[in-house]
């Protein structure tokens, strides 16, 4: 059977801050996926009590998600093939423009990933429209329902690509160390932080679309117009603020904006981005085409001069 090839999971997105993320022309996700992955841990009555966790109402395929599987898609360095897992996921994808939901359906027993940190995963892996439902029977980080999410869409005839998912990882890792450093300060929240990073994503890849270049410069006014807007430029540290560009600019040498502006709405983001920010991304294209301009203006005086992170 000819696989097809996909950009996939997140956990994004997405929804963009409140909205959602449609998909375009150009995901080519496997469509009609309602598929569950188990972890291998879970005793008989822990499987009956995780599948009623995750809203099973009908018979539909049933996969297990193990070691091999966190080495494969997770981290080679962090796991093993003998690594229990019990953090389960059911993943069913929706109708085109339905944008994805991330319900975590046991939050207390899933300590390290939050929902937006999965959305987050999702939208730079690639996954645009579909419900995720994660839930585990013991405390656990929720790698394993990660990893599950990714095995679902290989076994269901995709082929999840390493660039975008370790990429996916990655992203998760550094804003979940930033929540952690920040439990405990005022005005913060882990979902302003994801609907930051979302929209700085969305900003950039709607500047790849309008054939911008993108260096480390739009990267960093885009983060700090994303946090901003979500009252947290006073909040972050410097060094936090950095990881974010870090994290960003990593993303776009690994060309993931350009991928995304193929694969979400980025005249839907655009409106969205508006309404919030009262005019904002008119001022985010001015800025964009300041830059234009001065990189044009030098490059002419220079013309003239010469010639006249169990899961």
């Amino acid at each position: 059977m000819k696989k097809i090839l996909i950009p996939i999971v997140s956990l994004l997105v997405l929804t963009c801050f409140v909205g959602k993320i449609e998909a375009s022309e150009n995901n080519t996700v496997p469509k009609n996926i309602n598929v569950i992955a188990l972890g291998n841990a879970l005793t008989q009555d822990q499987k009956q009590q995780t599948l009623a966790s995750l809203g099973q109402t009908k018979e539909v395929p049933l996969y297990t998600t193990d070691g091999n599987d966190l080495m494969k898609y997770i981290s080679k360095t962090d796991f093993n093939a003998n690594w229990q897992v019990y953090s389960s996921v059911h993943l069913e994808t929706k109708e085109q423009g339905s944008g994805i939901d991330v319900e975590i359906a046991t939050p207390s027993n899933i300590t390290s990933i939050t929902a937006d940190q999965y959305k987050n995963a999702a939208q730079t892996a690639g996954i645009t429209d579909a419900k995720i439902t994660v839930a585990s029977v013991i405390p656990i980080d929720g790698s394993g329902a990660l990893a599950g999410v990714y095995k679902i869409v290989e076994e269901s005839g995709g082929q999840v690509d390493a660039t975008r998912t370790q990429a996916a990882q990655e992203e998760m890792k550094v804003l979940n160390e930033i929540t952690s450093e920040n439990q405990n300060v005022e005005g913060y929240s882990d979902e302003k932080l994801n609907a930051a990073q979302e929209e700085a994503k969305e900003m950039l890849a709607k500047a790849a679309s309008e054939g911008q270049k993108i260096n480390k410069e739009v990267v960093t006014e885009a983060v700090n117009t994303a946090l901003k807007n979500q009252g947290l430029d006073q909040i972050l540290t410097k060094d936090q603020v950095n990881q974010i560009i870090e994290l960003l600019t990593m993303l776009n040498n690994k060309n993931i904006f350009d991928q995304l502006s193929k694969e979400i709405n980025l005249d839907d983001i655009k409106n969205q981005l508006e309404a919030k920010s009262q005019g904002l991304w008119g001022k985010i294209q001015q800025f964009f085409s300041n830059i234009w301009q001065s990189i044009q203006s030098l490059f002419g005086k220079d013309s003239t001069q010469a010639t006249n992170e169990s899961n």
